[in-house]
């Protein structure tokens, strides 16, 4: 599965996270970070993120992709 995909019916991003690479509490501290902008469903290594406003789909997976990144640098 690719890393992104967009599902522009549904209104929704899936993101596929592999906790070895990426540190669960990091993980979770975006996706409560994020809460403002979008809803989050986390099930295994996929995170469904459904914005509340009209977002671009196309960038929002990659923005929460660099957000984890941010924390795990700044950490």
């Amino acid at each position: 599965m690719e890393r992104i995909k967009v599902n522009k019916e549904k209104n929704e991003v899936i993101l596929s996270f592999n906790e070895k690479f990426y540190n669960k509490k990091f993980i979770d501290k975006a996706i409560e970070e994020f809460k403002e902008v979008c809803d989050a469903k986390k099930e295994k290594d996929l995170i469904f993120l459904t914005p509340k406003e009209k977002v671009d789909l196309d960038i929002l997976g990659y923005e929460f992709y660099n957000y984890v990144l941010g924390l795990i640098k700044n950490n």
